[in-house]
């Protein structure tokens, strides 16, 4: 099992989001600079990490809102947490050049309103590559795995591999917990 946690990738995103994507409110996820790999990792479990829930106090409220309405708060989801897991179904790239088409998209996948606007900064003003990923198979582990950091550089869509001892076995932890570990 550590061998598979080695090259596993969790996806953090903002609470708000992480809750909607693992009720499967919304099945398709923006992300950023993935590795090369998981380009081609159909099938492919992957977990859902949730960052720091908002400072801005509007940002903060409207998130209150929408754990309420899933009945979480910050500590029955709490931040910086390995909360799911995911299979990506399918995943291409963001056409930069053309965001209008990708933004037409929407209307066809189910994506987070909020990744709609991360693309424009994060490709247009950060020159992040993005990705669109249909996710499937998507549920919350009946318990989160507790005070996962990631790395320093990571903002919401971004993935990331294990950079130490205790994110390899967190990881390795949330995979045992994989409902449908038999398959994969």
């Amino acid at each position: 099992m550590l061998d598979r946690a080695t090259i596993t990738v969790a996806i953090s995103i903002c609470p708000e989001e992480a809750v909607c994507y693992l009720a499967r409110v919304y099945s398709t996820l923006v992300i950023f600079n993935p590795p090369e790999f998981m380009k081609t990792s159909m099938d492919s479990r992957v977990l859902i990490h949730s960052l720091g829930y908002p400072d801005n106090p509007d940002s903060a409220h409207t998130c209150r809102q929408l754990m309420d309405e899933f009945g979480f708060d910050t500590d029955t989801f709490p931040a910086f947490a390995i909360q799911g897991l995911a299979t990506i179904a399918s995943m291409f790239p963001c056409d930069h050049e053309n965001l209008e088409i990708d933004f037409d998209l929407d209307r066809h996948l189910d994506i987070a309103p909020t990744s709609l606007i991360d693309i424009q900064s994060k490709v247009q003003d950060q020159g992040k590559s993005a990705w669109l990923v249909q996710l499937k198979e998507t549920y919350f582990l009946q318990e989160p795995i507790y005070d996962v950091l990631p790395p320093i550089y990571i903002t919401s869509g971004d993935v990331w591999l294990p950079q130490h001892q205790s994110h390899l076995e967190d990881f390795q932890n949330a995979l045992s917990h994989d409902i449908l570990g038999s398959k994969v």
